[in-house]
């Protein structure tokens, strides 16, 4: 999908990925998917970095990624997980129309995707859909920091162009805000300053369950 698709961004960010891994963001991409089992949907794969992070408990995974950049630099670790035994179907989705039937999927993904979809309410509707009953979401997200911060302060000033550097991203999005109105848990989500970089320091990191709503 062309309008996904930022090759420049997609070389930035997956260098980025690569260097973060070794760090505190390495290890938060481990505890987000630590629930996670069985059928895993992963929304927005990127270049893939979560693949390695995956307990043993998932035992195949279906992944959506628009950008076709994202999807050639994410090949080399979805074979890699393959020749280890873990099934991975690609498709070139969108998370706002995920093309899988209801209740197909046992866990769920997120993991730096939400501040880069076009209508979040609408991918969180979709991840309900298909997510079957009992089942969790993993969820690694920067987000809006709080009100009176000078961090939200900064995000204020960033936002109106920081999707133009950061490949669609925006940094100011209440995710937990969009997760609890679509009727998922997320008493089991923490906010915790990943890294310290503004606009993007803040983030929400854990399990979310399902639980009814809108």
């Amino acid at each position: 999908m062309a309008k996904h698709n930022h090759p420049v961004f997609t070389q930035i960010y997956r260098l980025i990925a690569r260097l973060e891994d070794p760090s505190e963001v390495g290890r938060a991409r481990s505890e987000a998917a630590s629930a996670l089992r069985g059928r895993l949907l992963i929304v927005g794969l990127g270049p893939a970095e979560d693949l390695h992070h995956l307990p043993s408990t998932v035992t195949e995974v279906v992944a959506v990624e628009p950008s076709s950049s994202m999807r050639s630099v994410a090949a080399g670790a979805i074979a890699r997980s393959e020749k280890r035994g873990l099934p991975i179907e690609l498709l070139d989705a969108v998370g706002e129309s995920l093309p899988l039937p209801d209740d197909s999927v046992d866990s769920v993904l997120l993991a730096y995707v939400m501040c880069t979809v076009d209508e979040p309410a609408t991918v969180m509707r979709e991840v309900a859909r298909v997510l079957r009953p009992g089942g969790v979401v993993g969820v690694l997200e920067h987000v809006a920091a709080d009100e009176g911060t000078w961090m939200r302060r900064i995000q204020r000033l960033a936002a109106p162009w920081w999707p133009v550097l950061g490949g669609g991203c925006h940094c100011d999005r209440d995710t937990r805000e969009v997760m609890d109105r679509a009727g998922f848990d997320t008493s089991a989500i923490r906010k915790q300053t990943l890294v310290q970089v503004p606009p993007v320091a803040p983030a929400l990191i854990g399990t979310a369950s399902r639980t009814g709503g809108q």
